[in-house]
């Protein structure tokens, strides 16, 4: 089996060792939001993060 990895937003590598695992981690990521509303801004960035992380680990999982 060739080792599955992906390229995040940052351009950074990450090695996928548990492809089914890494799709949930990144589906509940994708939904955190802080309570207080000051955090508005990083919880959009961090959404926008993880739910590219979580499209590219679908494609993955369909390849």
């Amino acid at each position: 089996m060739s080792k599955l990895k992906i390229i995040d937003l940052e351009g950074k590598e990450i090695a996928v060792t548990d492809l089914s695992l890494a799709i949930l981690q990144a589906d509940d990521y994708r939904h955190y939001r802080h309570v207080d509303p000051e955090y508005a801004d990083f919880d959009e960035k961090k959404r926008r993060y993880w739910e590219d992380v979580y499209q590219k680990l679908i494609r993955l999982k369909n390849e």
